[in-house]
């Protein structure tokens, strides 16, 4: 995949993290894989943020996501309005060979994603 983006949404990032019991957000992935056919995908967050209470109360890292893309596409409640685009450095492969990548994303809310195993 050459280059993933998603449109600002009406949301600032501090209304999302407020309306957020539990949950993460993820600022850094690496190493993901997708099953194309199926939709089915895993990431490693890299580093992030713990959300309890509408609060960011911890940092976390070397975490897991697990999805379906679909599914998430579905359970995506709120978007924020702080895209950016990054064309940090990122390569998507396979078989051996790699291209350089892009992506650039607002803060998003999926409402229910597998991370590190449990459901949150």
């Amino acid at each position: 995949m050459r280059s993933t983006y998603m449109e600002n949404g009406p949301h600032t990032r501090d209304e999302i993290i407020k309306s957020v019991s539990k949950g993460i957000i993820a600022e850094t992935f690496t190493n993901g894989q997708v099953q194309i056919g199926a939709g089915d995908f895993t990431f490693y967050i890299k580093n992030g943020w713990l959300i309890e209470d509408g609060k960011i109360t911890a940092p976390i890292k070397d975490i897991n996501i697990i999805g379906n893309g679909p599914e998430a596409l579905r359970n995506v409640t709120m978007v924020a309005d702080d895209s950016k685009l990054d064309f940090g450095g990122w390569t998507c492969g396979k078989d051996g060979q790699s291209v350089p990548v892009s992506q650039g994303i607002p803060t998003t809310l999926v409402s229910k994603l597998v991370v590190g195993g449990e459901n949150v």
